[in-house]
């Protein structure tokens, strides 16, 4: 709803709100409170038990039920707004160039922000989320006010790729099975970021294209999208004037009749419901997202999990999904060679499709009767291919950003200078990317420029220390995948002809350079055929399970649509390999642009650069997160609260741990090499820094960009790995 404009409209607002709500509950009361003696007097005490008297009690019992329903939805929806965070309306926004221009318009900008990728949120469609009036109010649940209130980013003016005004990464595409446009979020919802500035007595924003969002978009706490969608939708259900309201301005004039509504009534109450029994299903029944993932996070891995293997295939799948994550920059993304925070994904296409099944892109596994399909009709997808290359085409020139001196404040060139050096000593061993050799290239991605093949360095989870729940159950969560009708022999078979392909390359690269390999060719193959051995698809690892869906998913893809072997590597991107990693490990991200992306760490438990240079029991153990304005001497979050509501990171909590990554007293130098039983070796990555240095540090990382070099020469592994 809106908020008055002063103290006194809000005074009076208050006081008229209380005052119906009083007279509510004072009427829900006195009904409740006569139900017994009316339902007593109308059965008991007849002289019979007449057709008449039992049909006036039934309408008695249903009355009181229904103010009872109306009542407790009422409720429901005036303490989810009032949850919602305050948020300052920002009067401009600056778009960086960070490679598609300085303005909301430009092409590769609407182009990531609005390309559909065949997602879904249970069918919910697009006119109908245009034309959803909010639960407490008659302003629309999308203008622009209150989904920036939620979170979400949207700019100030309209273009042709969103001619309705939506937030980034809100989008429509047309579904062939429903024969409408149903609402798509694709990637950029959840892949851009913002950062807010006072400039004099006005508040602006910086885009960050690429960065980390900070919505709660999978949260369904009052007071986020989620939930407040699910309230105005049932608002809109049960009152008549408000859904006739809503019909109207979704059916239009010519089909606003008895049998429109009537469609329109039985469609949208299935959509309802869906959504309604998800919310019960993830929060209340099962509770399978226990840690409060708040703002900017998701618990990406297990929320793709129960979406892929547990709502699509069967519930046995579900898992608990206790380790949020940050939503991770993109920027050069396409140059490394291990993607994700647990460093498991080679191939942009698989990246990339799994993030659209994870957000809402359908699989076809079973009928529904729970049967498999038949196999020449088995994984059918709502993902779209062809969109999501674009995509990604269109972040090959994205940029990190550069700190803007002109809105966050001059560097300090001196300390700046300082600071490089002690990154050099500190950081840059783990952090700065090195080109890999060609041999590398040939066989993972044979389509790369050599500079553009960035190798970026994994740390196991016990000498990083940081919360390792994230990589733990990324390698331990167990899957069935054989309610998909997939055998042991299916996948057996898919896989052999990925890692066919990797020794081909491989043989034909050491061939062309006169190494010997033949005589290894068939080790090789014996040591495929023995790893291949050991599946079984009743029991899959998490990364392993997804790796093998994308696969039969693009093998589908690329069969319907006859595209040839050039164009799939195309597709693919540069011919990338699609085989897992599945290892207790955290990638170690290069850092150009870091200072746009806090928190920090994987699970965002760190508020700002500052404290990831501290003693894990100097940083904050709990800071408020919600939309906040930037901090650029700490860079990062604001120490300052700024809203009543928004949501407190809990560093005690399991998943939310900020030790680790440490500069502390204790340090030993072992080479690398962190036995377990070292004292202080855990999770201490270098000696304790002077007040200074810290400073020096933050400075320099405001400017800091990623210039690899070839990496050291190393002996060519046997196999390729």
């Amino acid at each position: 709803m809106n908020q008055p404009a002063d103290n006194t409209e809000k005074k009076r607002y208050l006081k008229e709100f209380l005052q119906s709500l009083r007279a509510l509950l004072a009427s829900v009361w006195r009904g409740v409170r006569g139900l017994p003696r009316l339902f007593f007097v109308t059965v008991f005490r007849a002289e019979r038990w007449t057709f008449r008297a039992i049909l006036k009690a039934a309408l008695a019992v249903t009355a009181a039920l229904g103010v009872l329903a109306v009542a407790a939805i009422a409720g429901l929806l005036w303490y989810t707004e009032s949850q919602i965070p305050t948020h300052e309306e920002v009067t401009t926004i600056h778009y960086l160039d960070q490679g598609w221009g300085p303005a909301a318009s430009s092409k590769d900008r609407q182009t990531y922000y609005y390309t559909p990728q065949g997602t879904s949120i249970h069918g919910l469609r697009y006119s109908w989320f245009i034309n959803l009036e909010r639960g407490w109010s008659t302003h629309r649940f999308a203008e622009a006010t209150h989904m920036r209130a939620l979170g979400f980013l949207v700019d100030n003016t309209r273009t042709k790729a969103n001619p309705d005004g939506l937030p980034v990464g809100f989008a429509k595409h047309f579904d062939e099975r429903i024969q409408e446009y149903v609402l798509d979020i694709t990637c950029a919802a959840c892949h851009t970021g913002e950062l807010h500035v006072v400039q004099g007595n006005q508040r602006a924003a910086i885009r960050i294209d690429g960065g980390q969002a900070m919505h709660a978009f999978t949260s369904k706490k009052a007071g986020q999208f989620g939930l407040a969608l699910i309230g105005a939708m049932a608002s809109t259900y049960v009152n008549p004037v408000r859904f006739h309201r809503f019909a109207r301005n979704v059916l239009g004039n010519e089909h606003y009749n008895l049998k429109g509504l009537l469609t329109l009534r039985k469609e949208y109450a299935m959509v309802w419901w869906d959504l309604f029994l998800q919310a019960i299903h993830d929060a209340v029944e099962h509770n399978w997202y226990p840690i409060d993932e708040g703002f900017g996070r998701t618990d990406a891995i297990g929320r793709i999990s129960n979406r892929v293997f547990g709502d699509l295939l069967t519930h046995e799948n579900d898992r608990l999904g206790n380790a949020p994550v940050s939503f991770p920059s993109v920027w050069d993304a396409w140059k490394y060679n291990w993607v994700q925070y647990t460093a498991s994904v080679s191939q942009p296409l698989a990246r990339n499709m799994g993030e659209s099944l994870g957000v809402g892109a359908d699989v076809v596994y079973r009928d529904v009767y729970g049967r498999p399909v038949p196999e020449e009709r088995r994984f059918y997808t709502t993902s779209m291919v062809d969109n999501l290359d674009t995509i990604e085409r269109t972040l090959w020139r994205l940029r990190p950003p550069v700190w803007p001196e002109e809105y966050l404040g001059k560097i300090d060139r001196e300390k700046a200078k300082k600071g490089e050096q002690l990154f050099r000593t500190h950081c840059a061993g783990c952090h700065e990317p090195c080109i890999l050799p060609d041999e590398t290239r040939a066989v993972w991605a044979p389509g790369k420029n050599r500079d553009d093949m960035w190798r970026v360095n994994a740390i196991d989870v016990q000498e990083i220390g940081t919360d390792p729940t994230a990589a733990l159950n990324f390698v331990n969560t167990r899957v069935d995948i054989s309610k998909s009708g997939l055998t042991d022999e299916d996948v057996r078979s898919l896989l052999r002809e990925v890692y066919g392909k990797k020794l081909d390359r491989l043989r034909t690269f050491r061939k062309q350079a006169g190494n010997e390999f033949d005589k290894d060719f068939e080790s090789c193959r014996g040591d495929i055929e023995k790893s291949l051995d050991q599946i079984n698809v009743k029991s899959v690892s998490v990364g392993a399970g997804l790796n093998i869906v994308g696969l039969v998913l693009k093998k589908r893809f690329f069969d319907e649509y006859k595209i040839d072997q050039a164009r799939q590597a195309e597709i693919e991107g540069f011919g990338a390999l699609d085989l897992p990693q599945v290892v207790l490990k955290y990638k170690a991200k290069p850092l150009a642009g870091i200072w746009a992306t806090a928190p920090f760490l994987h699970n965002g438990s760190v508020p700002n650069l500052y404290e990831m240079l501290l003693p894990a029991n100097q940083r904050s153990k709990k800071f408020f997160v919600t939309w906040s304005t930037f901090d650029s001497t700490l860079v990062g979050l604001s120490a300052e609260q700024q809203s009543p509501r928004g949501f407190w990171l809990d560093t005690s909590v399991k998943g939310n741990a900020n030790t680790g990554h440490e500069f502390r007293a204790g340090y030993r130098d072992t080479g690398g090499v962190y036995p377990p039983n070292a004292p202080y070796a855990f999770g201490v990555i270098g000696p304790e820094l002077q007040d200074s240095d810290r400073w020096a540090i933050v400075e320099y990382l405001k400017i800091h960009k990623d210039e690899p070099r070839p990496c050291q020469a190393e002996k060519p592994t046997p196999c390729g790995e």
